[in-house]
């Protein structure tokens, strides 16, 4: 299976768009990563991990919950998001795929030296402009094939259609 472990702030600070949302209302920047990384997880099938810290909050309990079908995990006091991505690493099995999504260099190391493959918030980014893309693609072709056989349906004569409808519930068309 493959699973991409993502450093939810590191996304955040690098993605133009979010960093922005951020500067208004942190919140915002969080769910709306988690939005786009449930998307993404849809179309590429992975199992999405995003991790956020929490520790700097002296009262922050870790969690760990599903959101749109993605695990979202804040570290909780005494541990950081760092930390939480080292674990999720070392406790991955061998016969996962995994990539850690992050920009930190150290933490790309780690996961490099344990054989877990890296991408950078930015690379990261740009895979994921592309499978949603991807998708807009094909849910503009279906609408377009959809919306092609209506027009011409519609531009059938009343008898022709009659006897298309025969012939496909496997009726004589001829009478």
């Amino acid at each position: 299976m493959e699973r991409l472990i993502v450093d939810g702030y590191n996304m955040i600070f690098a993605w133009p768009e979010l960093a922005a949302l951020k500067d208004a209302k942190l919140e915002d920047a969080r769910d709306l990563l988690v939005a786009i990384l449930a998307d993404y997880a849809a179309m590429t099938r992975q199992k999405v991990t995003v991790v956020f810290d929490s520790h700097r909050r002296p009262s922050a309990e870790g969690t760990e919950q599903q959101v749109s079908g993605i695990q979202v995990v804040y570290s909780g006091r005494g541990a950081s998001a760092d930390h939480v991505i080292e674990r999720l690493v070392y406790e991955a099995r061998s016969s996962d795929e995994v990539t850690v999504a992050t920009s930190d260099a150290l933490q790309r190391d780690i996961a490099l030296g344990k054989g877990v493959k890296t991408v950078s918030a930015l690379v990261l980014k740009a895979q994921v402009e592309a499978a949603l893309a991807g998708r807009d693609v094909q849910i503009n072709d279906r609408k377009a094939r959809s919306d092609l056989s209506r027009r011409l349906e519609d531009r059938l004569d009343p008898k022709t259609r009659e006897r298309l409808d025969r012939f496909r519930r496997g009726q004589d068309p001829g009478g």
